[in-house]
């Protein structure tokens, strides 16, 4: 789980749809290249495009595990928990 700091700026819709990617997205750090969390933060990085945002590769723009939303928030709590919790 991320942290508190993290999680309680989230709003009650932001935290539904945290909880939401949230297995799909662990599953897919758990895959991914990168060898821990900070590994993982430094591989990816938040984009925005077309009012939604999502993580994508340094040089890509294709979300990482498809996830998109419209709130930044949420990714970021997301590439929060990533960098936080992966690998350790």
């Amino acid at each position: 789980m991320v942290s508190i700091s993290y999680w309680e700026k989230l709003t009650d819709e932001e935290k539904s749809e945290y909880r939401k990617h949230s297995s799909k997205f662990i599953h897919a750090v758990q895959a991914s290249e990168a060898r821990d969390g900070f590994e993982f933060t430094s591989m990816y990085m938040m984009r925005s495009k077309s009012g939604t945002y999502f993580m994508a590769k340094v040089d890509s723009d294709e979300p990482f595990a498809e996830i998109v939303s419209k709130s930044k928030r949420v990714i970021e709590t997301l590439l929060a928990d990533a960098g936080q919790n992966y690998g350790r």
